[in-house]
């Protein structure tokens, strides 16, 4: 079961401003990237579930939309360097086996540790990464660890039981 459009995905398409090769990781229903590619970004989509990918495919297809769609576990079937590098990942603390799409680890965290780790190597230059956190998130930990980033909250929302924060992240 793949990640369908909520609160989260909206918000992070709402403030980010992509630019030049652009690589959504774990796009779930795949509407950032199919997005994208209708205003003719050049995109590549991942997700790790099969029928994300399928869905992607489809929808792609309906829509005669020129976009690359690879099923990866984060990085590990991407090639090259992109500009713009989109990540809404799972931020809950709870197992992932339950469910890969919601919970990111004991600590809620543990995914997008793992997707800043390898990120480094597939971001440009001068590129971009976009990423959600939540009040789960221990961001001060996440800077202090990927020191070789700065970090720049652009946006958040606020629910009742927790909050939402989009970044920019950089190589400094």
């Amino acid at each position: 079961m793949y990640y369908r459009v909520e609160e989260d995905t909206l918000l992070l398409l709402d403030n980010i401003s992509p630019r030049g090769k652009v690589l959504e990781v774990g796009a779930g229903s795949g509407y950032i990237s199919l997005e994208l590619a209708k205003r003719g970004f050049d995109v590549t989509a991942t997700d790790i579930d099969e029928d994300a990918i399928s869905h992607m495919e489809y929808v792609s297809k309906m829509e005669k939309l020129n976009i690359r769609i690879v099923k990866s576990d984060l990085f590990e079937n991407i090639e090259g360097e992109f500009d713009t590098i989109i990540f809404n990942p799972p931020y809950l603390p709870g197992n992932i086996t339950q469910d890969i799409a919601i919970y990111g680890g004991m600590m809620g965290q543990e995914i997008v540790e793992r997707f800043l780790e390898q990120a480094y190597d597939h971001l440009s230059k001068n590129g971009t990464i976009y990423v959600i956190f939540s009040s789960y998130n221990d961001i001060e930990k996440l800077r202090k660890k990927f020191y070789f980033y700065s970090f720049k909250e652009i946006a958040r929302k606020n629910f009742f039981f927790h909050s939402i924060y989009v970044y920019r992240l950089e190589k400094k």
